[in-house]
């Protein structure tokens, strides 16, 4: 059995509201030349946006950031309910990054002008683990809420 230590939760959970309508935010995610405008951490491009959306399908994301390799992270989607629901697979390549397989569930609720975006990213093999894809995952957030606000993305 596994015991995790009670103080570390082994999972993340983040809320983002966006000022775009449910399906525009919902082709950000699930549209390639839509995702590599925003797509990354804080000063990363993601030049390479590989995406087979339905149950089973699998995608691949190259995140880089400048002067350096290419940051690959793929996995398969377990769920598609469009507008509504993805459930997909989380594993990066680079030997150094690679705790293993996670699962990441968004799910998408529209609030007219607005849409609200959870995601739930689990399950991390610890604490130090978990905090840079929560900070990671704000600065995604963010970017993807000033492309949708019409900003430049940074």
């Amino acid at each position: 059995m596994d015991h995790h230590s009670p103080d570390f939760e082994a999972f993340l959970h983040l809320n983002g509201i966006f000022p775009a309508p449910l399906e525009q935010v919902f082709r950000a995610w699930t549209e390639p030349e839509i995702l590599k405008k925003w797509w990354g951490p804080k000063g990363a491009t993601t030049p390479i946006v590989e995406i087979d959306l339905r149950v089973g399908g699998s995608y691949r994301f190259g995140m880089q950031f400048p002067g350096q390799e290419i940051l690959y992270v793929g996995g398969s989607y377990r769920e598609v309910e469009p507008l509504k629901k993805l459930v997909f697979t989380w594993r990066w390549e680079q030997p150094t990054m690679d705790f293993g397989e996670s699962l990441i569930t968004l799910a998408f609720r529209d609030h007219g002008n607005v849409t609200e975006v959870s995601l739930t990213h689990e399950t991390f093999p610890n604490q130090e683990v978990r905090d840079q894809h929560a900070t990671g995952w704000g600065e995604f957030f963010d970017k993807l809420g000033q492309l949708l606000a019409g900003k430049e993305v940074q």
